[in-house]
């Protein structure tokens, strides 16, 4: 009988929760029940009674008349008409596509917030020299390089599913249960994974005050500068990559939960009217953190870098308000 009512539930799904359709999936619901237990009776197996269930009462198109639902069912396939339903196989693919881009958006910020190391190493060191600051800012600038590449990579990855968000779409009822399977069984592991980060993030300091403590010089106190910095990286690469996991369930379940297979967006979610400007702005806030990490290391003037962010808030406003389209007036 479960089948039956996963089935019956996915036969309601995209219909209105209307007195009409309720009582119809009540009714439906008491027929195949009856149907079923009177196939039990006959001495039938599970398997076959559920099947034959199914085959009599599977078509609301054919049961629309008897349920009082024939408009509804005519109003329905008139408004999903133009909608695009994902299948599992993409469901799937777009999962695996949404964490291998995560990775390496992860990896560039990985990156980007180590870039300063070689430079901060080189100018503790004692007996520091040209070829050693040389090494410092050589790896400044390709950790740079890499966190550009690899964040623009990502987004150009994921721009083939681009049309989940200025589309209509949906996915079945089976697709959304397979989905909601993953989620619950990952849901540990994200747990763990954002434990974890937390735990980088409020332990990094520790190895630079120890350090300082136990061997208070210079080049001690830039390697611990940099222990700090590779354990916020980290941080910041697990919890990229989990909360992109969260985000792809996010993002498919969501596209069951309306009925014309469009999602509910807020209204800071925009899409760029030129592709230059949509790459950049993909690599925007890591270009910012970059340029932040760099100015202060080089200068050491936290009390007065920080003002870089709200200027890049600014920065972001407008050109969100001048090449932004918001994705909902899309659809419209």
């Amino acid at each position: 009988m479960n089948t039956i009512r996963n089935y019956l539930e996915s036969m309601f799904a995209k219909l209105p929760n209307t007195p009409e359709v309720i009582k119809a999936k009540c009714e439906l619901g008491q027929m195949m029940e009856d149907k079923y237990n009177e196939l039990i009776s006959e001495g039938k197996s599970d398997n076959e009674a559920v099947a034959q269930v199914i085959s009599e009462f599977g078509n609301l198109d054919d049961l629309g008349d008897a349920l009082g639902i024939r408009d509804l069912l005519r109003e329905d396939h008139a408004a999903t008409q133009n909608i695009r339903e994902l299948s599992a196989d993409e469901a799937e693919k777009y999962l695996a596509e949404k964490a291998h881009s995560a990775l390496l958006a992860g990896l560039g910020t990985f990156f980007a917030v180590i870039c300063p190391s070689g430079v901060i190493l080189a100018g503790t060191a004692e007996h520091g020299s040209r070829t050693l600051m040389a090494i410092g800012v050589f790896f400044l600038l390709g950790a740079i390089a890499a966190c550009v590449t690899l964040h623009t990579y990502s987004a150009l990855r994921m721009g083939s599913w681009k049309y989940l968000k200025l589309e209509p779409c949906s996915i079945d009822y089976a697709t959304a249960g397979m989905i909601n399977d993953q989620r619950r069984s990952t849901h540990d592991s994200t747990i763990l994974q954002r434990t974890v980060s937390i735990l980088l993030f409020c332990t990094c300091y520790i190895p630079l005050v120890f350090l300082h403590l136990m061997v208070p010089r210079s080049i001690v106190d830039g390697a611990g500068v940099v222990i700090l910095l590779v354990m916020v990286a980290f941080g910041v690469l697990i919890l990229t990559v989990s909360n992109s996991r969260e985000n792809g369930y996010h993002v498919l379940l969501s596209l069951s939960s309306s009925q014309d297979g469009r999602r509910f967006r807020s209204n800071d979610d925009v899409v760029y009217s030129r592709p230059a400007v949509r790459i950049i702005m993909s690599v925007f806030w890591p270009t910012v953190t970059c340029l932040y990490l760099i100015i202060s290391f080089l200068t050491f003037g936290w009390a007065i870098t920080w003002i870089i962010f709200p200027i890049a808030g600014v920065v972001d406003r407008l050109l969100k308000a001048i090449f932004g389209i918001r994705k909902e007036d899309l659809n419209k």
